[in-house]
């Protein structure tokens, strides 16, 4: 005997099966609508989701019964117009909640439809990556520049999972175009979040008509905001929404600090000699001032600590071992190297300005096993954490382990900033106007080639502003990646602008 089931899930969302008027009805003269869907619906945030475009004043109001949505209509119809109702992510069904994700009613009041379509790509400018379910919209000239701030668009669609879009039944007109990537599906740019692209011409929309790549950028917030704040142990933690230049701090009570680190950066961090159960921390910056209470977070048991060593050695042999928090090395003599002959041998280590990074040097023999050595409690963090005994197995390594990386490049009248990037990390940078550039001495493996037009020359990328109609500075990245060798030149051609 088998049990009986209901069946396979539903993952579909809802159809339509008609309509009265019929979609895509011409010379349409009616105030009612009904929609008769194959399931049983349900309509959540109807007032803020339904679009109906263009929109000179029309209301409309929906009521669902069972799997029929009525819509009514107020307000007077123009002559020879067509117009698009975009339900956004208001429909799905009872069940399941499958969404129907931007269902169109369209009707026309005069013989014919508007037939006018744009298609194109959104992508996120820095990152390169296409951009899912981003709202690409179209506002009716004229309108002012705040119409993206305080409107929702006339037209709309969304991206795919590719970034394309196809917005359609357009009059022929004129347009200022816009693409959004939310963070509350309002269809309107009132978040810092939200990732902002537009055109820098007004659509002319005469025919159908694809566009050119629109690069979606996320501006500067209007004001220095502080995010995050914590008192863990003897550090405090700060993060703002934005890098933050020449930020003050007074502590109080007034005590002594040991190290502080991640200056002009969007995070501060301030490592305190003694622990403090609460601080008050006054903090200014240009057009900020903020007053913070901290009170130290509840202790947990004592962990080991923890670190991170780079064994992605260079020519120099120099290892470095890494730490989220301040070091103190208790015991040089307890860091050494163990060879194939049982040998135990002393090393030279320095530790950095920020106390965070320790380097050891040493001419590592070529051909012969070794192993790095870190007795236990050898270290020492600011948190009064001691490491338990590490062995990391190293090599040597010559010029002939690494490869070199040849970029010829177009002439440019600015300066270019090349990274490669590594799991995302930025293993490599220079900054150059050459139109030869030679990486040399890579590890080998598989990289990026991230290629940013550095225009102003601050040697750094820089986002873009709508309000002053700068668009961010352009990047492109190398397609596919990048297979360094060893003892190999690998040679690339870029066009750069």
């Amino acid at each position: 005997m088998v049990a009986l089931t209901g069946g396979d899930k539903d993952t579909k969302a809802p159809q339509l099966l008609k309509a009265k008027p019929n979609n895509f009805q011409t010379n349409f003269s009616s105030n009612n609508i009904e929609l008769v869907f194959d399931e049983y619906l349900q309509l959540k945030n109807a007032e803020e989701q339904l679009i109906i475009s263009p929109n000179n004043g029309l209301k409309i109001k929906a009521k669902i019964k069972g799997k029929k949505i009525n819509l009514s209509l107020s307000g007077d119809l123009k002559a020879n117009t067509t117009y698009n109702i975009n339900f956004g992510e208001a429909l799905s069904d009872y069940t399941e909640s499958n969404l129907l994700r931007d269902f169109q009613y369209v009707f026309s009041t005069g013989a014919n439809l508007d037939s006018i379509s744009i298609r194109g790509q959104v992508k996120d400018g820095f990152k390169g990556d296409f951009l899912k379910d981003a709202i690409v919209g179209l506002y009716t000239m004229p309108v002012n520049d705040s119409c993206v701030y305080l409107n929702k668009p006339d037209y709309y669609a969304r991206t795919n999972a590719q970034g394309y879009y196809q917005i359609k039944n357009i009059k022929e007109g004129k347009y200022k175009i816009f693409a959004l990537a939310e963070t509350n599906n309002n269809k309107m740019y009132d978040n810092d979040e939200e990732l902002i692209g537009f055109n820098d011409v007004i659509l002319d929309l005469k025919k159908d008509t694809a566009l050119s790549v629109i690069n979606a950028f996320r501006a500067l917030p209007s004001k220095i905001k502080l995010k995050e704040s914590s008192l863990k142990g003897n550090k405090i933690g700060l993060l703002f929404n934005q890098k933050v230049k020449d930020v003050h701090y007074q502590i109080i009570p007034k005590t002594n600090i040991q190290l502080v680190d991640k200056i002009n950066t969007d995070s501060l961090e301030i490592y305190l000699k003694e622990k403090k159960d609460s601080i008050s921390i006054i903090l200014t910056a240009e057009g900020y001032r903020d007053t913070v209470l901290l009170r130290n977070e509840k202790e947990k048991k004592k962990s080991t600590l923890r670190l991170d060593i780079n064994n992605y050695q260079n020519p120099s042999n120099t290892i470095y071992i890494n730490s989220l928090t301040p070091l103190t090395i208790v015991n040089k003599d307890s860091i050494y190297l163990k060879t194939d002959s049982l040998k135990y041998i002393k090393v030279n280590t320095k530790l950095s300005d920020n106390s965070k990074v320790i380097f050891i040097n040493y001419a590592f023999e070529k051909n012969k096993k070794q192993e790095l050595i870190i007795a236990d409690s050898a270290l020492l963090n600011s948190n009064m954490e001691h490491n338990k005994t590490l062995k990391y197995q190293v090599k040597n390594y010559n010029e002939e382990s690494f490869g070199n990386l040849i970029i010829h490049t177009t002439p440019c009248t600015h300066q270019i900033i090349y990274e490669l990037l590594s799991a995302d990390k930025v293993v490599y940078r220079l900054i150059s106007k050459e139109e030869n550039i030679n990486i040399k001495l890579l590890n080998p493996g598989e990289y990026r080639l991230r290629i940013i037009s550095d225009e102003n020359s601050n040697n750094s990328w820089d986002t873009g502003n709508y309000l002053l109609k700068r668009q961010a500075e352009k990047v492109n990245y190398y397609p596919g990646n990048i297979k360094v060798r060893a003892n190999w030149d690998l040679e690339i051609s870029l066009k750069t602008k």
